[in-house]
Parts: structure tokens; C-alpha cells; sequence
């Protein structure tokens, strides 16, 4: 277990980097450039990509750095939670998941965290995060070598912190930065209730605007009637009333105007508010602002 994807950070303190298969992600407020992305094809490249960057900020131990995982650099599994005595989790969940991860489980850092409980389903489920062991130590090494680590967490885990606990109804998330593909997210009361990689929409980025086929915008409401027909029937909660959409997309418009027709939703469209960049440094602006200031 690596044990941090529930610490809490400081609203606002810091930094938040980015870890990508390809790329690194800065958000820093207090830096003349807010937004920063280098290229990092490898791991040795990342590394050398943060260190640069933590040098050219003159980090030092007051220095609070939040680290968020990005797609593709780890898995995201749903499960039973094992019935075993809760310290005996740690040692259960990675081989709860070996038939589901390519690496060995003994090569991964593994963490989880406990999904909302539905009445029409007798177990309890978990979201396991699973990351490549070497990378979290390079990871912390490196942080911890001049400034203060405060979080790890992966992608989705942030975007509940975009919400309020206090909202009557779930909230819908359909996100996707350029290079990857269109995930939906439920989340409620600030909490994660179901993530779906919805394949087949990677092109999406490619569109001009007012170029997104009917039959691109049929399908995906299917995906997104079938995943609130889950939520309803299955994880017993209220219809959802609002869907953001957070995409890498000039014909975003189009998208909204067809799903707030479709399904009556409220659509917000997220661009402006992460100063017009890429929604890739989204998950970095919500662990900064999030709600849940400890």
C-alpha cells in the first residue's frame, strides 16, 4: 500500500504535478506560468522533467507538492471488497486483483477506496488504484529530496472534489484531455460512485465545431442512458440533474446542446476556468481547490 490516495492537502498550497504516460503537468498560482506541460515519454524522463521544474521554482521544504496520477499510468479496478479483518486488506486486495493487471502483484503499489454502499447489492465494493511500485518510490524520492510530498492520488479520485457534499443530485462528468479516451464519472456528496472508460470516442479532440455527427451523439447517449440506468436501478441513487463536460473539444457546444435536450440536464461546459488550457490540468486544479480543506 502506498497509502496516500486519502490524505488530505491544504486548499491552495503548493503545487500540483501531473503525471502522464507521455507528459508532465504543472499547476502552480503563485508562478508567472500557471500552466506547464513537458514532454516525458519515459520514466527517466519524468523524473528529470519535475526535478527540473522543482529547481527552477526554488523549491525547498516549504514547498507542498501534490502528485496526481493520469490515465495510463495506472488501473482502476472495482471489486468485493475481501472478507477479511480490515488489517488484513492490505495484504489481500493486490491478490483480489492479479487476474485483472498485467504486472506482477508483487510489483505494484496498491491503495483503495471504499465506494458508496448500495442497498441492492450485499457486498461492499472498493476501487483499487494499482500503480507500478518503482514509479511511486521514484516519485517520492525525488519530491522529498527538496520540497514536502503531501498527496498521491489518481485522476478520477480528483474530480470529486469539483462538487459539493451538500448536492440534492448526482452529478455526471464526461472527461477527456486530447490523447485519450472519453471517461464518465457519477459522483455525489463528493464522492465517487462509478467511472466508465467509454472507447471509441478518441477522435473526438479532432472535430471543428459543429462537425460531431448525429450518429457519434446517438451513441453516446446510449453509453451515458445505460450508466444512469445503473446508477438508478443498481446503486438506488436519484436521477442525475447535471453533466459537465470537461473536454478537449472545439464542438463541446454541440455536445451540450444535445445532451441537455436529450436527457433535461443542466450542462455546464468546462474551458474558461481552467484558464483556457487543456482539461488535462483539471484533476490538478481540483486537489488544489478541494472542497474538503482538513
Amino acid at each position: 500500500m502506498f497509502g496516500l490516495l486519502k490524505k488530505s492537502a491544504k486548499k491552495g498550497n503548493g503545487i500540483a504535478i501531473g503525471v502522464g504516460p507521455t507528459a508532465v503537468y504543472f499547476v502552480n498560482k503563485n508562478a508567472k506560468e500557471i500552466f506547464v506541460r513537458k514532454d516525458a515519454p519515459d520514466n527517466t524522463e519524468r523524473l528529470k522533467v519535475i526535478s527540473d521544474y522543482l529547481d527552477s521554482v526554488g523549491a525547498t521544504r516549504s514547498l507542498r507538492v501534490t502528485i496526481v496520477l493520469l490515465k495510463g499510468l495506472y488501473n482502476v479496478i472495482q471489486i468485493d471488497k475481501p472478507k477479511v479483518p480490515d488489517e488484513e486488506q492490505a495484504s489481500a486486495i493486490p491478490w483480489a486483483i492479479k487476474d485483472f493487471v498485467q504486472d506482477q502483484v508483487s510489483n505494484l503499489a496498491v491503495d483503495y477506496i471504499d465506494m458508496p454502499k448500495s442497498p441492492s447489492y450485499p457486498n461492499d465494493k472498493i476501487m483499487v488504484v494499482s500503480v507500478v511500485k518503482s514509479l511511486i518510490k521514484s516519485l517520492i524520492t525525488l519530491v522529498e529530496s527538496s520540497a514536502t510530498l503531501d498527496l498521491i492520488t489518481a485522476e478520477e479520485v480528483t474530480l470529486a472534489d469539483l462538487y459539493s457534499a451538500e448536492d440534492e443530485h448526482p452529478h455526471l462528468m464526461l472527461f477527456q484531455p486530447n490523447g485519450y479516451e472519453l471517461t464518465l464519472v457519477a459522483i455525489w456528496h463528493s464522492r465517487l460512485f462509478l467511472t466508465r472508460t467509454l472507447r471509441g470516442y478518441s477522435d473526438l479532440p479532432r472535430y471543428l465545431p459543429g462537425a460531431v455527427s448525429s450518429e457519434i451523439l446517438d451513441n453516446m447517449s446510449l453509453e451515458m442512458q445505460r450508466s444512469i440506468d445503473y446508477m438508478v436501478a443498481q446503486l438506488k441513487l436519484p436521477s442525475p440533474k447535471l453533466l459537465t463536460l470537461a473536454l478537449d473539444c472545439q464542438d463541446s457546444q454541440s455536445i451540450a446542446d444535445y445532451m441537455s435536450q436529450t436527457f433535461s440536464f443542466t450542462v455546464n461546459v468546462i474551458g474558461e476556468e481552467v484558464g483556457k488550457q487543456s482539461v488535462a490540468y483539471l484533476p490538478l486544479v481540483a486537489v488544489l481547490e478541494r472542497k474538503d480543506v482538513s
